[in-house]
């Protein structure tokens, strides 16, 4: 693992502190531009953007945060940490509301994980739901679909199990910090995601599982994902909580139909009474998610030598940034993908516009056509809100943005 930045501590710092979740982290990074800023400030300065009482803490535990003894774990298990401004934070996770501020991660995070399929169920499935599991995570993984679980017994080891048996990826979302092995029996499937995948958590290192870590840790499950599907769940599991996740972000609700009476049933049958799309095999789950049918292929190694290349713009600054990890399938203009039949048929008649650097690039591929304010755009690109708000004044005087009321901006 690589040391921990400066701004890393000071990012990790203020997150750790009681209170603090992301919309006001973002208030703050607003207000006073850094993490290091906004430890400095006074309680009064403070309070004017977070209130009295959060304040008040930020105050008391800015010096209590024990962030070196975090450092020395991530160091000892080789784990990183990734924060929201940092081009490795999932894009798919930075979408959802309140999405976390940092990760912690073991092993390696790739571009291609944005085509991610999550599968959760019940710790104790029938043959027949830890058969579905598996042969479901194995033919995601198959066609390059990294398969994203949470490491409980039952439907997620199955899960996980099946994604690594046919060769792809898989990433497992736990309940505790990610030096910890939970369930104890565990602990070998963990090393093997580890090393075909990443082991990713919210919670701190040293943090033990606890009943309480496991809802929020559901809703990251989700966030990652394109889409859930929900295999074996009785009436109260917390597969059922992470499928309501799953829903308020957006993503698309599965489950897979089980035998009539059986308790484990309950759960899939009353998602798809209220509008989930019923599961058989893969094939109903790439068809409804659009999903490539590519086969998995580990990334290339990375280059040896420097490569020289034509003068950057923002496409091969996003090339160079994930050199060596595997690249998505091909795409035309707006995402879609090549060969598709859908692209615009201007898309080879791309008329002259003035030069952008990358960081302009990624801001006028997110921004609204009915206006998107700064802290947004901010958090969409994982860049500082002051890096924002420059990148927003050159592409105004550029003439490729409007600005309206309120610090909201608009391609023209």
């Amino acid at each position: 693992m690589d040391e921990l930045t400066e701004s890393q501590r000071q990012w990790l710092t203020l997150a750790l502190v009681p209170g603090v979740g992301s919309t006001l982290f973002i208030r703050l990074l607003a207000r006073f531009g850094r993490p290091e800023t906004a430890l400095r400030a006074s309680e009064a300065e403070l309070a004017e953007t977070v209130g009295p009482a959060v304040a008040q803490r930020i105050r008391q535990y800015r010096e209590f945060v024990d962030v070196e003894a975090q450092e020395r774990m991530l160091r000892q298990f080789e784990a990183r940490l990734v924060t929201m401004d940092d081009p490795a934070y999932p894009p798919r996770l930075a979408e959802i509301y309140d999405p976390p501020l940092a990760l912690f991660v073991r092993g390696e995070l790739l571009e291609t994980d944005q085509y991610a399929v999550a599968i959760v169920g019940t710790r104790k499935p029938t043959n027949y739901g830890r058969s579905m599991a598996e042969r479901l995570g194995a033919d995601l993984a198959a066609r390059g679909i990294t398969v994203i679980s949470g490491m409980a017994e039952g439907i997620d080891a199955a899960a996980h199990r099946g994604a690594l048996q046919a060769g792809g990826r898989t990433i497992a979302v736990l309940g505790s910090g990610v030096d910890q092995v939970f369930p104890a029996a565990h602990a070998d499937l963990m090393q093997e995601i580890i090393s075909k995948g990443a082991v990713a958590s919210i919670f701190p290192m040293g943090m033990p599982a606890m009943a309480g870590n496991f809802p929020r840790r559901n809703r990251v499950i989700s966030g990652l994902a394109l889409g859930l599907i929900v295999v074996e769940a009785g009436p109260t599991s917390g597969a059922l909580i992470t499928a309501r996740h799953a829903a308020e972000q957006g993503r698309e609700v599965f489950a897979v139909p089980g035998h009539a009476g059986n308790p484990c049933s309950m759960g899939p049958h009353s998602l798809i009474r209220e509008g989930a799309k019923l599961v058989e095999t893969v094939n109903d789950v790439l068809v409804e998610l659009n999903l490539p049918t590519i086969a998995y292929q580990p990334p290339p190694p990375p280059p040896q030598e420097p490569q020289l290349t034509l003068p950057i713009d923002g496409k091969q600054e996003k090339q160079k940034r994930f050199a060596g990890r595997a690249a998505p399938p091909p795409t035309g203009s707006a995402g879609i993908p090549a060969g598709s039949g859908k692209e615009p048929a201007a898309m080879h008649e791309a008329p002259l516009r003035p030069t952008v650097s990358a960081v302009e690039s990624d801001i006028l591929s997110m921004l609204s056509p009915d206006g998107s304010f700064v802290d947004e755009i901010a958090l969409s690109c994982r860049i500082p809100v002051s890096e924002a708000l420059s990148a927003l004044t050159m592409l105004e005087l550029k003439g490729l943005v409007r600005q309206f009321s309120g610090k909201r901006f608009a391609p023209k």
